[in-house]
């Protein structure tokens, strides 16, 4: 047991991290699973040879043992007298040698970290939660997980007892106590399943269960979950403790119902009816609007009848090759244009990036400090014109299709989506209310996105945007754009958007954010101040 904990804090100290933040990454991890399953191999034999050795050496112990259960004085041999020496001494070191295989181990260790990509603990985490992500976002069961049964062209095998309570266990840890309960409900079912053969200990998940389901408040089923583990285990000592307060709580809620049967708290909190809710989130009743745009849900929102789409050739460099141009949204003004980047500008644009993706970061709206979030899940780097004639060529057609100047634009962000990466509801620009002066009077305010999509994913990865209901789906070679203030300067706060969780397959995108300073002649003010939540600050 000390060598494996060894073996696991050895691990663990020296691999990488959030490498679930990225597709890209886990492709390599996935290219190297079939050498760390041979480097494995190759050690587990080097053991067992060692171990083969160590068990002669048992062999030899049990021979004597008998030899010396038929002879009496077997000892009184000098010959006798000099096996037994040398049995517990020599043999016995050469047992002890065998089973040592410390160094080896750190060797191996070493090895295997400096050759191989890695995922920590984090990514662990990451993923488990990340897949807690989907199954709310696209409605997905816990049993249609559990047996692999999700459309999609690449199938999983189905999930054992185990790896069911492990995606309840890291909840639980986390205080997501709704998907704690869905797991380990479905970790018990497979269970039943599994016979005679179980991956997990049935009263480890009960326990954990039972916990759970008394955190949601569902005392009486976590009192019959309590009742099960001491028919399996009668001295479980916390099970014990647990059906006194169980108990005592649920004699304590019927006094109280028969004193006040009008308290609807009383009555809402049941203890005797079971329930799971899903907690509240901070994004309110919009993520709801959220997860359902991302499903592609029906959503009663405005559809214009000027929406079009056309062969744009309004700059003299679109006269010779025009863009296909489809308004998707005329208030406010959302366009996706078709075709736009080649398959050789994606690969040079993902070739430069690829070494260069960290984990996404945001800016705290509270601190106003640069840091990774729970809402952002992905990876990015950035890029300048000077890296690539590509690049350079890129900026010149952003500024003959949007009629902007890229003089206070940003720098090209590449991003690339892990597993259930995701970016929830938000706004590119700074608003009023925003702790410090974000961008500076320089360039000023992001005036404007542009945002290439250089993947397709096979499921979601959509961009949405709440306030108005419209949904702008992942098409390799096209680009979305829009404006994020009004010609006033103010922000336009229905173009609130969000990227929705990737469920199958890899999205890549690449955006640059365009600057109020250098556009004062070719986006002017309007003659009245357009309504927004700023026009009063």
């Amino acid at each position: 047991m000390k060598l494996l904990s060894l073996l696991i804090a050895l691990y663990l100290g020296t691999v990488r991290s959030e490498m679930f933040t990225s597709y890209e990454e886990m492709k390599r991890l996935a290219a190297s699973q079939h050498l760390v399953t041979e480097s494995l191999l190759k050690f587990s034999q080097f053991c067992e040879q060692r171990l083969n050795e160590a068990k002669k050496v048992v062999e030899e112990f049990k021979k004597f043992s008998q030899e010396s259960d038929n002879q009496e004085n077997i000892i009184g041999n000098p010959v006798n007298a000099f096996l037994l020496i040398k049995l517990m001494v020599k043999d016995l070191q050469n047992f002890v040698d065998n089973l040592n295989t410390m160094d080896e181990l750190k060797k191996f260790v070493r090895d295997i970290k400096e050759e191989f990509f890695l995922p920590s603990n984090e990514d662990y985490d990451g993923v488990i939660k990340a897949m807690h992500r989907l199954e709310d976002t696209y409605l997905l069961r816990p049993d249609q997980i559990r047996l692999g049964k999700l459309k999609t062209h690449h199938p999983s095998r189905p999930l054992t007892a185990f790896e069911c309570f492990e995606l309840g266990r890291v909840a639980y840890e986390n205080q997501d106590y709704y998907h704690a309960l869905r797991w380990m409900n479905e970790s018990l079912v497979q269970l039943e399943f599994e016979g005679d053969k179980p991956s997990v200990n049935l009263v480890q998940v009960l326990d954990y269960y039972a916990f759970t389901t008394a955190k949601q408040g569902n005392l009486k089923h976590a009192l019959d979950l309590t009742k099960k583990i001491l028919t399996i285990e009668p001295d479980h000592k916390r099970a014990q403790f647990n059906i006194d307060y169980f108990q005592k709580e649920l004699k304590n809620y019927k006094k109280k119902l028969q004193g006040d049967l009008e308290d609807s708290t009383l009555l809402e909190n049941n203890p005797f009816v079971f329930k799971n809710n899903r907690p509240e989130n901070v994004l309110g009743v919009e993520r709801d609007v959220y997860e359902a745009l991302c499903r592609e849900d029906p959503i009663d929102s405005k559809k214009s009848k000027k929406l079009f789409c056309r062969y744009a050739t309004y700059h003299p460099m679109l006269k010779i090759a025009p863009v296909k141009e489809e308004l998707v949204n005329a208030d406010p003004k959302i366009w996706l244009f078709h075709d736009i980047i080649t398959e050789k500008q994606i690969q040079i644009m993902k070739e430069l990036a690829l070494p260069k993706l960290k984990r996404a970061i945001v800016r705290s709206p509270i601190t106003g400090q640069y840091e990774t979030a729970e809402y952002r899940i992905s990876k990015s780097g950035w890029l300048t014109d000077n890296e690539h004639p590509t690049l350079v060529n890129l900026t010149s057609l952003l500024t003959a299709v949007t009629n902007l100047s890229m003089s206070t634009a940003e720098e090209w962000q590449i991003a690339n989506y892990g597993i259930g990466g995701q970016y929830e509801p938000h706004f590119d620009f700074a608003r009023k209310s925003d702790p410090g002066d974000a961008f500076g009077s320089e360039i000023g305010n992001r005036i404007a996105t542009w945002l290439f999509y250089l993947e397709t994913p096979e499921v979601g990865g959509a961009t949405v945007f709440p306030p108005i209901g419209v949904r702008v789906n992942p098409k390799r070679r096209s680009a979305a754009f829009w404006y994020n203030l009004h010609p006033s300067g103010d922000g336009d706060y229905r173009t609130r958007h969000a990227a929705c969780p990737v469920l199958f397959g890899t999205k890549w995108v690449s955006n640059k954010w365009i600057h109020m300073v250098g556009q004062e002649f070719l986006r002017k003010c309007n003659l009245k101040r357009e309504q927004s939540p700023e026009m009063y600050f």
